[in-house]
């Protein structure tokens, strides 16, 4: 979460939606600072905020799910940066890394399993991530497809004249593949059950060339309770004051917020 009291504005970095790139150049460029931890949602700003702050310009990236799936699984694959194997990242040691996706990891890892094997095993239920609790707090959010476009027009908004182009960051290789290379015909009535009610509600689709997906009806309906119980669960949940590892873009970021107070 970046905050800029200059230009007036909340960005709320969403997980795999290119966070650190735009954290790394709102931070560079326009005075932003980090506020409460990389991922923090809005109700969490809500709590702590100012009534100046409450009226600031909110904005965050939404990303289709199909690509976030795919890049968890490459950097489950490659335990990208040692990610999956450090205890620092741990949930249970302040960090990020749950013990579920752990499991994952190890399961790609013993079983050299490809994509379509680890998606039909973990991917059973409707989809459903972080952008349920934060687009509808948004004043404007920028499509993943349209990422630089509407990042410009973002700042923009915000009262930025002549934005800077983004540069990009923590980007995996395989992103630049098709979805049809990873979503095979054979798994493909199952992306019926788990994206449709996300991508409806967002307005994505699937790829053309899979004509008229059906989404199934019970799908809709778990969609929905999912979307209700994540908004109670996370209202309650508590959460680490524990700073990014130093090496990060945020924890540096957050370090050198502290040294300018001393």
């Amino acid at each position: 979460m970046i905050i800029s009291h200059k230009y007036k504005f909340l960005f709320i970095g969403l997980p795999f939606s290119a966070s650190s790139a735009i954290t790394k150049e709102l931070h560079e460029k326009y005075e932003g600072k980090p506020f409460l931890r990389k991922h923090s949602l809005y109700h969490e700003f809500l709590k702590v905020a100012t009534k100046e702050e409450k009226d600031f310009f909110v904005f965050a990236v939404l990303r289709n799910p199909m690509e976030i799936v795919i890049t968890m699984y490459e950097k489950m694959r490659t335990n990208a940066k040692g990610n999956y194997t450090n205890p620092e990242l741990f949930k249970e040691n302040g960090g990020h890394i749950t013990k579920k996706q752990r499991r994952i990891y190890q399961y790609i890892k013993d079983n050299n399993a490809s994509f379509q094997e680890y998606f039909l095993k973990f991917y059973n239920q409707p989809y459903n991530n972080l952008s349920s609790l934060t687009l509808n707090h948004c004043d404007f959010i920028i499509r993943y497809e349209k990422l630089n476009e509407d990042y410009e027009s973002a700042l923009i908004k915000i009262g930025i004249q002549n934005p800077d182009p983004l540069q990009t960051a923590n980007r995996t290789d395989s992103k630049k593949k098709s979805l049809n290379e990873y979503y095979t015909e054979d798994i493909q009535s199952r992306c019926n059950l788990v994206f449709g009610p996300f991508l409806k509600k967002y307005n994505l689709s699937f790829p053309e060339n899979w004509g008229n997906s059906k989404i199934p009806i019970y799908a809709s309906i778990l969609f929905n309770i999912s979307t209700y119980f994540r908004k109670l669960k996370w209202r309650f949940q508590k959460h680490t004051k524990r700073k990014s590892i130093k090496s990060s873009i945020y924890g540096k970021m957050q370090r050198e917020k502290e040294n300018d107070r001393i």
